[in-house]
């Protein structure tokens, strides 16, 4: 069953992609990505490990001290994020902590985000395996600024009340898109919500379709598929 969200910083995904190469001078090799559930706003913030303290300090500095705590976060049950530094986190901020099955995409719709994120790393480490991290903002900027198929609107306009002037935009007439959307934030989450709504009804239908009871009883031998990513240099 999908998750929903009715507005932003309701629920917060996060997740961990990586290892890559180590980059330089600054010897990354992990992207924390943070995304607002309702809005599809991102943050990508490059870690050198991913220890629980490591990846709690990151969310903290980077999202809860600059737009306030979520009521729910959301992360899959990998050893990092139930450690007792995310249990500690979550109790003192009040905020609900929910862990799904690694690599259960239907429960943590941070995947889109992570599928476009290691499209267009790929691109960059194929030719430098150093210097991946220098292009993080733009790529942020660009999945901000992009169209999300299940809202029909972009994360930035949803998250900020506003549009986002890009590069593009200053060759033609921005005065639109410079506009706050101010009174008109309530239609834009309205019509946010009615595509979500739509969309799930459509992901709903496609899942029961193919959708098979499995009884698995204690001591049945199961098999878990594990996902590696490829570490070069």
């Amino acid at each position: 069953m999908p998750i929903v969200s009715k507005y932003p910083n309701e629920i917060v995904t996060l997740d961990l992609v990586g290892p890559y190469p180590a980059s330089r001078p600054e010897r990354y090799k992990f992207i924390l990505v943070i995304t607002d559930h309702f809005t599809k706003w991102c943050e990508l913030i490059p870690l050198r490990k991913a220890s629980a303290q490591t990846i709690a300090n990151a969310f903290f500095n980077t999202y809860i001290a600059r737009y306030g705590a979520p009521i729910s976060l959301i992360s899959d049950n990998g050893p990092q994020f139930i450690s007792d530094v995310f249990e500690h986190l979550s109790h003192r901020l009040d905020i609900k902590h929910m862990k799904t099955v690694t690599y259960r995409p239907q429960s943590n719709l941070t995947e889109r985000v992570n599928r476009n994120l290691v499209q267009m790393i790929a691109s960059f480490v194929e030719e430098n395996h150093e210097n991946w991290d220098q292009f993080l903002h733009e790529f942020a900027f660009a999945l901000r600024t992009a169209v999300n198929e299940t809202t029909n609107k972009t994360p930035a306009e949803l998250f900020l009340g506003r549009k986002i002037i890009t590069p593009f935009s200053k060759l033609i007439n921005v005065t639109e898109d410079a506009k706050y959307v101010g009174n008109n934030i309530e239609r834009l989450f309205d019509e946010a919500r009615r595509n979500m709504q739509k969309k799930h009804k459509s992901w709903e239908k496609h899942y029961n379709l193919r959708r098979r009871d499995v009884h698995i009883k204690v001591n049945d031998l199961v098999l878990l598929q594990t996902h590696f990513l490829k570490c070069c240099g």
